[in-house]
């Protein structure tokens, strides 16, 4: 894949990251029951999953091997981290399939979505 690509992947990833982030934190402000929750426990998952992410990776001292380089491989705090933030986005992503499933237009005058 070319740099340009991948650059570009690397911005898509996390601005759809953050848009299910906020869809979940306005949808849990504005839903009642326990719709409230399942969309605060989504929110909380992609923050709170982000952020373990963000921290491993910047705060964590790397791996170094026994002769003197440093490994390659993804800290294990960074991956529970990922995939934290990649459930609460699976969860998010579902529950907007569900919300718009049930969308169903109006009968009668003001015809429009519910």
């Amino acid at each position: 894949m070319p740099d340009t690509g991948l650059t570009l992947l690397a911005f898509v990833i996390p601005a759809i990251a953050v848009t299910l982030l906020l869809v979940a934190t306005v949808l849990a402000v504005r839903a009642r029951g326990w719709r409230r929750l399942y969309w605060a426990c989504c929110a909380i998952l992609i923050a709170g999953g982000s952020a373990v992410a963000a921290i491993a990776l910047c705060c964590l001292p790397p791996t170094v091997l026994p002769d003197g380089s440093i490994s390659g491989e993804m800290p294990p705090t960074f991956g529970a981290g990922l995939m934290l933030a990649f459930v609460g986005c699976g969860g998010a992503l579902l529950g907007l399939i569900f919300v718009v499933g049930r969308a169903r237009p109006r009968q009668g005058r003001g015809a429009g979505w519910r």
